[in-house]
């Protein structure tokens, strides 16, 4: 597993990449299946995620915003959230602030913050909303640290399957 920006882990199988594009130049119509297993294949991450988020939210509004994005043409599938507050909800832990006012998006600040040290004039620390009902990360990361093998067979499956196409003729 390898770690994206944000949005939490992939889960990767090497040379997947250059056997969809070698099936995209041989057969679109393999590729094409290929795509649509792989996306099948990842919906078990996508519902696990929305079932965890039920527990630290319960008007279903962040369960709500969580989708699969796709990149690199299909062979890569990232879950992502329009919930301005995801990072929050995801990794914040309790007692967490944050800056407000001129200057609040400084480093040297939120060095000063972590550090204890006083805060420069005209800023001030806000308390974050971080849910209390589960501890981080909550629901992207553990979903697919859940469901990682799950979604491994159910790619294998898929490529026998598309294979198995590819010897039918």
């Amino acid at each position: 597993m390898s770690r994206t920006v944000f949005t939490g882990y992939t889960v990767k199988v090497e040379g997947l990449d250059s056997l969809m594009r070698w099936m995209k130049d041989a057969n679109p119509k393999l590729h094409k299946a290929m795509r649509k297993g792989l996306k099948e294949a990842s919906k078990p991450v996508l519902e696990k995620a929305r079932a965890n988020a039920h527990f630290i939210a319960d008007d279903g509004t962040y369960a709500n915003s969580l989708s699969l994005g796709t990149r690199k043409g299909g062979t890569e599938y990232v879950m992502k959230s329009t919930d301005v507050a995801a990072g929050v909800k995801e990794f914040a832990k309790p007692g967490a602030v944050r800056l407000v006012g001129k200057g609040a998006r400084s480093s040297t600040q939120r060095a000063r913050l972590r550090a204890g040290l006083a805060i420069g004039p005209g800023l001030r620390t806000v308390r974050v909303g971080v849910p209390h009902r589960a501890n981080p990360p909550r629901v992207m990361v553990k979903a697919v640290e859940d469901s990682a093998d799950e979604v491994k067979d159910r790619i294998d499956e898929c490529l026998a399957r598309v294979l198995k196409e590819v010897e039918n003729g």
